[in-house]
């Protein structure tokens, strides 16, 4: 599996270009590193030594790549407050000086900065109009789908499993079993709605008694980890998410790697299982999370 976290959405106005002509469309988006005094840098990356994406069974794999220049702010703060005592003396500042000396301090002190770069995959079915990212977070893959309008122009996303809390179905499956095909793990994290107040629980046997009582009392899970038929780990969000995805046994047995010296080989066939996985696990969990009873 090449992602162990999972974002999924359904697509709109995919328009569906050749290998071609998206490689294409990505180079006009290639990512270059970070100018001295800039503080982020992001576009696509090769994904196998030149290669902008590659295509398996109807699908596209590609790679994002960002880079950012990061300051401490109290770094910069007490910079610029340096600065102002050389120049302003006694005198107390304005709320405008203040401003412009820390984003002096800023520019002055972005070349110093060490780059950090991170990078996340995806893979755009084209055949089912499915795209996934390995993210969780919501400002990254916000990153992700607009440098994906930039680049294709018309691009419209919506999540997979629909845009509303799951907390409620995923308290049923604790409480009453998940749906055929899963079983529960051994974490979980419940939430008081009332005060916001949360427990989490690891290498604990579900259902435990306690835990199921805390449901009980009105607390909702927030996330839940299950197993997919012995080939997959993950847990799930409330907000239809999957984190700590993990490949089993029953599904490293049907990578075969012999022979996959190649590292455009090996990506390819690393890619045609993930495309495989995903297409499978999207359909029974959004079958699962949409269906009246969970547990039917």
């Amino acid at each position: 599996m090449l992602f162990s976290q999972i974002a999924a959405f359904d697509l709109a106005d995919w328009p569906e270009p050749s290998l071609d002509t998206l490689s294409e469309q990505l180079a006009e988006k290639r990512f270059a590193p970070t100018l001295s005094q800039q503080v982020e840098s992001m576009g696509w990356a090769p994904v196998v030594a030149e290669a902008l994406a590659i295509e398996t069974d109807g699908a596209f794999g590609l790679l994002f790549r960002r880079e950012e220049r990061a300051v401490p702010p109290r770094v910069i703060q007490d910079h610029a407050a340096k600065k102002l005592a050389e120049e302003s003396g006694e005198r107390e500042p304005s709320r405008d000086e203040l401003r412009q000396a820390r984003e002096n301090a800023l520019l002055e002190l972005l070349p110093q900065a060490f780059p950090r770069q991170a990078e996340t995959r995806l893979i755009i079915d084209a055949r089912n109009k499915q795209a996934w990212l390995a993210n969780a977070g919501e400002k990254r893959n916000s990153q992700i789908n607009s440098l994906l309008r930039e680049t294709l122009g018309q691009w419209r996303v919506t999540p997979a499993f629909g845009s509303e809390e799951h907390g409620s179905r995923l308290s049923r499956w604790l409480l009453e079993g998940p749906p055929a095909g899963f079983e529960l793990g051994d974490s979980a994290k419940l939430l008081e709605p009332r005060d916001g107040g949360s427990i989490t629980v690891t290498r604990l046997g579900l259902p435990d008694e306690n835990v199921l009582a805390h449901l009980r009392d009105g607390m909702t899970v927030e996330q839940l980890e299950l197993v997919w038929r012995d080939r997959l780990r993950f847990t799930i969000r409330a907000d239809g998410a999957l984190t700590k995805v993990k490949a089993l046994d029953t599904l490293d047995d049907e990578f075969d790697d012999d022979g996959l010296d190649d590292p455009a080989t090996r990506l390819e066939a690393e890619q045609r299982l993930t495309l495989d996985v995903l297409r499978e696990l999207t359909r029974v969990l959004h079958e699962a999370l949409a269906r009246p009873d969970a547990t039917s």
